[in-house]
């Protein structure tokens, strides 16, 4: 039989091969859809019996998330402050896991875990007529993907709320308030994650799966004699943890919203905390 001959068996087989293991696949990722869902609806049907209105197209699961630690980058912090002020600024270490850097525009003020402050300087360059866009302009020169969540003005005095993202995942912990007076921003507030997505380390432990998290929710209501009968959203994210050697843990987890009070879900142990506790 001819080398040619051969070659195209070969391929054919091959091919047949893969195709095979296409479908092979495509049943597997079929059938564990169908079970999560199953597993799904039985966790809301345990819900609704204990007296829990569940609504689903509020539901997001977090499996994609996965726990994290970045060390603290003095580097990166830096770079943030120079580009909110505008002009190269200079370290200078407090003790204590602080840093404050200086110019002639302002003063920024950061801490091992991301606390965040910045006093500005009267300066034209802080006057608009539209603090929300300024807000957004100057977290994205920060390197900070943010999300909006709350504006408080009245002609120009009120705050400008904004969220930190992570890779496009809420990072409930940070958050940071901009402090407006007469179209003048004049502070900044909250907590920021100065750190390079792409130097976190993996950590330990995944995310347990949707359903898993809703039971474990009833499970520590029923325990804790929390009053709750309608949850409304839970979206996935990360809370913050510091540990002593000044590194940052990202750990996933839930925001569940109720009727009666906003939750935080550990995406890996399923505690259940009170939001702002």
């Amino acid at each position: 039989m001819e080398w040619s001959k051969i070659k195209n068996i070969i391929i054919l087989l091959l091919l047949l091969v893969n195709g095979f293991l296409l479908v092979l696949v495509g049943m597997r990722q079929g059938e564990n859809r169908r079970y999560q869902q199953s597993a799904l609806t039985q966790a809301l049907q345990v819900l609704e019996r204990s007296g829990i209105q569940v609504s689903q197209s509020g539901l997001e699961d977090a499996q994609g998330l996965s726990p994290q630690s970045v060390e603290r980058d003095t580097q990166r912090e830096q770079a943030l402050a120079a580009a909110l002020l505008g002009e190269a600024v200079t370290p200078e270490n407090q003790g204590g896991g602080l840093y404050t850097y200086r110019g002639s525009r302002g003063e920024v003020s950061v801490r091992a875990g991301g606390a965040f402050s910045a006093r500005m300087e009267q300066d034209e360059a802080w006057d608009t007529g539209d603090p929300q866009g300024q807000a957004a302009g100057l977290l994205e020169a920060m390197g900070i993907e943010a999300w909006l969540l709350d504006v408080q003005l009245d002609q120009g005095t009120g705050t400008v709320r904004f969220g930190q993202l992570w890779q496009g995942a809420p990072l409930f912990s940070c958050q940071v308030v901009f402090t407006y007076e007469h179209g003048s921003l004049t502070e900044l507030e909250g907590t920021l994650l100065a750190a390079d997505p792409g130097g976190a380390a993996a950590g330990q432990g995944e995310a347990i799966t949707l359903p898993t998290a809703l039971l474990r929710f009833l499970d520590a209501v029923l325990t804790s004699g929390e009053v709750c009968s309608q949850i409304t959203s839970m979206q996935p994210g990360y809370l913050l943890e510091q540990s002593f050697s000044g590194s940052v843990s990202l750990c996933p987890a839930w925001l569940i919203s109720s009727n009666t009070a906003d939750y935080y879900l550990d995406g890996v142990t399923g505690a259940l905390t009170r939001a702002g506790e």
